[in-house]
């Protein structure tokens, strides 16, 4: 289960940028008119920027995401009352589908077969939701119109709610349990969003301001994707070599660093395969990143992670970095194969060094943090040396 802290800091985000918009609402007599009249054009140009960013980093889902919003807002803008309550109608039951349905796909190139597979998907899709518009159905009408609830959320239909409430509680276990916390409380503020603007539709701006919102919170979520994937290690969810550089030229003037290694990790793989043995740098990896003392874990490579204490001295960086090698010592790892499955336990052997005046660099100190490390190795392993 995902931890509190972790939800809060990944829903805090798209959840701002909701509210500070919902405040143009409660206080549009305060803001100029013409403020409100460019709104549609701060959408498209938005939406062009989405489209435009996804296709150059080769992000297809924003794409997927972002279209439906553009076909939904020219629709209610030029079709006619009729076609524009049947989009209103088809649009609030499949969009929260459409989002489940592009969130649990993986990125596979917009151009491989299973890119390809998505653009049929999307075209069949769209081109279902025109042909009902323009060729109503009174058998899918009837059926989508049942009255389920005693209630009523009127302009929204039963059958809408009921799929709403579907969407938001598979999204809100996603938030609770799936580690890609980034994308699944996104998309849990973006359908609050997407069903709050369709309740109030009928409100001054409210769709055109609703649709501006979802815009920039997937803006939002592309760019921290971005950053996700230039910063952070793509299998343990840690902070990466890149991310160390940077936060390595913000250092003051006293801190220390902590070089850690996974014991025998290559003899491990050559018994338990690959794959296993990725799922042990994970394991290790949230025990690290569980580290107390404002320490901070980044994967360095390979088995090897790094750990920064900004601001403490060596005995407090060695406390906290022993308590996560005995923790990590006595957890144990189940591997399993076709016949059995036994618990194995898992070793870390760490240097800790402190920054000094002879120091040039924090490059110098992560050279004798690397010196501490072999110690430990040498001394038996398992063990926490101070350089």
């Amino acid at each position: 289960m995902n931890s509190l802290k972790a939800i809060s800091i990944n829903i805090s985000i798209p959840l701002f940028i909701s509210l500070l918009f919902s405040l143009m609402l409660f206080y549009d007599e305060k803001i100029p008119k013409f403020i409100f009249s460019l709104v549609p054009y701060l959408f498209y140009a938005i939406s062009t920027l989405i489209l435009w960013v996804s296709w150059h980093f080769n992000r297809n889902r924003f794409i997927f995401i972002i279209l439906p919003l553009i076909f939904m807002h020219i629709g209610f803008e030029y079709l006619s009352a009729p076609k524009a309550t049947s989009l209103f109608l088809y649009s609030s039951l499949l969009y929260p589908l459409h989002l489940i349905i592009f969130l649990l796909l993986k990125e596979r190139g917009l151009f491989s077969i299973w890119g390809i597979l998505k653009i049929v998907f999307f075209i069949s899709e769209m081109s279902v939701v025109l042909y009902l518009v323009y060729f109503p159905s009174e058998i899918i009408n009837s059926y989508l119109n049942i009255k389920m609830f005693a209630f009523n959320f009127y302009p929204l239909k039963d059958m809408a709610l009921a799929v709403g409430v579907f969407v938001l509680f598979v999204l809100s276990s996603l938030v609770l349990f799936n580690r890609y916390l980034i994308y699944n409380s996104t998309f849990l503020v973006i359908t609050l969003v997407f069903y709050t603007g369709l309740y109030f539709i009928k409100l001054p701006h409210v769709n055109e301001l609703s649709l501006l919102t979802i815009g920039v919170i997937v803006f939002a979520l592309l760019i921290r994707e971005s950053y996700r994937l230039a910063f952070y290690d793509e299998l343990t969810s840690l902070p990466g070599r890149r991310a160390l550089v940077e936060d390595m030229a913000k250092l003051g003037m006293k801190y220390c660093l902590v070089m850690v290694d996974i014991d025998f990790f290559k003899k491990f793989n050559d018994t338990y395969g690959h794959d296993t043995g990725d799922e042990v740098l994970k394991m290790v990896a949230g025990k690290l990143a569980q580290v107390s003392g404002g320490g901070k874990a980044y994967r360095y490579g390979g088995e090897e992670f790094v750990l920064l204490f900004p601001s403490k001295i060596i005995d407090d960086a060695y406390q906290h970095t022993d308590i996560l090698r005995d923790t990590i010592a006595k957890t144990p790892f189940s591997v399993r194969n076709k016949k059995s499955q036994k618990n194995i336990y898992i070793n870390i052997s760490a240097g800790v060094v402190q920054n000094t005046s002879k120091d040039k660099d924090p490059f110098a100190v992560m050279k004798r943090a690397d010196n501490a490390l072999y110690k430990a190795k040498e001394a038996g392993r398992n063990k926490v040396i101070k350089g």
